[in-house]
């Protein structure tokens, strides 16, 4: 019998993304994942622990094969990963990337597009990659840079307006 596993510990009985675990005394289990958004299905292990990396459909689950329940769960609209330098990984979401450390740790970019990135490509400690931008008279993809050691973002269709004047207001 599968046993469920979510983000909240809820039930769930649709199908979804099943996968057998093996415990260290031989005994073996079935967890039945829900799914995300996506169609990225992937399993992972990381070297440092014995934890895996789980991707269902998009939504990410690290799992120690011992327990049922997740360690941590996280996204739903993966559509890729990547390997990158010092054993990285690079997930791919709509307007972000998430990068998964050889531990299992994860942090998030800030958010790099309006809505769609394409084209991704890692080189050491650099992605590169287009971001859509939606322009009221003609779409356009921008082109990005990103460096994982510093963490920092180059180009890029978002554009934050935090310490400007607001349009609205008059002054």
């Amino acid at each position: 019998m599968y046993i469920p596993v979510t983000d909240n510990g809820e039930p769930f009985y649709s199908e979804g993304f099943p996968v057998r675990f093996y415990k260290t005394d031989g005994t073996e289990w079935i967890a039945n994942f829900q799914p995300g958004w996506t169609d990225l299905k992937q399993i992972i292990e990381f070297e440092k622990n014995q934890n895996l990396l789980v991707i269902a459909c998009g939504t990410c689950y690290i799992m120690n094969p011992k327990d049922a329940k997740p360690i941590q769960v996280f996204g739903v609209g993966f559509s890729d990963i990547f390997k990158a330098n010092k054993d990285r990984l690079v997930l791919q979401d709509q307007t972000d990337l998430t990068i998964i450390e050889p531990d299992g740790t994860h942090w998030n970019t800030e958010r790099i597009s309006w809505d769609g990135l394409a084209e991704i490509k890692v080189e050491n400690n650099l992605i590169y990659g287009l971001a859509f931008n939606p322009m009221h008279d003609a779409d356009e993809w921008v082109e990005f840079k990103y460096d994982l050691d510093t963490k920092t973002l180059t180009g890029g269709s978002y554009y934050t307006f935090e310490n400007k004047k607001p349009w609205w207001k008059v002054w």
